[in-house]
This record gives structure tokens, sequence and C-alpha cells, in this order.
């Protein structure tokens, strides 16, 4: 959850994507719950709606959190978004360590992929990786500072502790980015 706090710190007015376990840490921690879009039932979705919205309001920032797991059941989406070329989107994974996603089973052909590595051949402007909650602490700040599209790839532990979803719906909150963008605020 420190990793989340972090961004939560940086964050500013940028508009949040959030999904699975990601979701369920950043509805604990986030300040702009106004500024937030859950996504429940359509978690693989999350860089795409992500791009959506960067390319809708090119004039503000765009944070897209996400998880290895969900990440890799719709690797294409970095393709869109590297396509796309969205200067305002940050695309945050959260590269679960303990495989907390899948009951602790690894599956070990998944941890060769290079989530990096894909990202930049599909068009990202520049990419991150932390392995320590340290680095990205200090690293975050010039993250924030780049041109997108910027893919951050940090490395967590979760400790099994089953945080829940947030209790609006998504229909609520999407309602509520909506209400937001529309009124000029």
């Amino acid at each position: 959850m420190e990793a989340t706090k972090a961004v939560n710190f940086h964050r500013k007015d940028a508009l949040v994507v959030s999904t699975s376990f990601a979701l369920r840490e950043w509805s604990q921690v986030s300040a702009r719950r106004d500024l937030d879009v859950d996504l429940f039932d359509c978690m693989d979705r999350a860089p795409a709606v992500g791009l959506g919205l960067a390319l809708a309001q090119p004039g503000g920032k765009v944070l897209v959190l996400d998880c290895d797991s969900t990440l890799r059941t719709n690797l294409g989406g970095l393709a869109t978004i590297g396509e796309s070329n969205p200067e305002n989107l940050v695309h945050f994974v959260f590269d679960d360590v303990s495989s907390s996603s899948t009951s602790g089973v690894r599956i070990k052909e998944m941890d060769n992929l290079d989530l990096a590595q894909i990202a930049l051949s599909s068009g990202y402007a520049k990419t991150y990786e932390f392995d320590k909650l340290e680095e990205f602490l200090i690293g975050l700040e010039e993250v924030m500072r780049q041109t997108g599209p910027v893919f951050v790839r940090v490395k967590v532990f979760r400790d099994g502790i089953q945080l829940p979803f947030p209790e609006r719906s998504m229909a609520e909150g999407w309602a509520e980015v909506r209400d937001l963008l529309t009124s000029g605020e």
C-alpha cells in the first residue's frame, strides 16, 4: 500500500483509473475520489480506459494503476497506447512478487515477460522499473515530470490481507468524474 500512497502524494489533479488489487489499495488512500475511475468487472481494460481519458483530456495528467496479472491478459493495450502516444499518460503496473492474485501460485512462464521492454517496443516514450519501494519513492517525482506515455513497473509484496473494493459502484464513480469534468472546475 506504500506505493499507492506515494502515487497519491504526487498525483495533484490527475485523473486515476485503477483496477484489481491496485483499486482496492487506491480506494483506501486516494485524496480525490472525485477524480478516480474504478474498474470492477473489466479489469484488463484499465489501460484502454486511461487512454480514452488521456486523449479526451489532453490538458491534464491521467494515471493508470494496473497490476501485472491484469495487464498480462491484454498486452495489446500497450501497443494501442504506444501508437496513440498520449503525452499525459502514466501507466503504473504493480508487479506482485507474492503472487497473491493467483493464491500464491507462481506462473513461471509469466515471470519471463519483460513488461517494460514490451511497453518500450510498443511505443511508450519512457519506461521505469523499481524493484524496491525506496527506489520508487525517490524516482516518482521524476516519473511524474516526464512526457508520456510513461510505463512504470513497481515490484510490490502483498501481505495476503484482502482489502475491500470501494463502496461506490462503478457507475457512481463514472458519474462523479463526468460531472466534475463537465463542470469546468
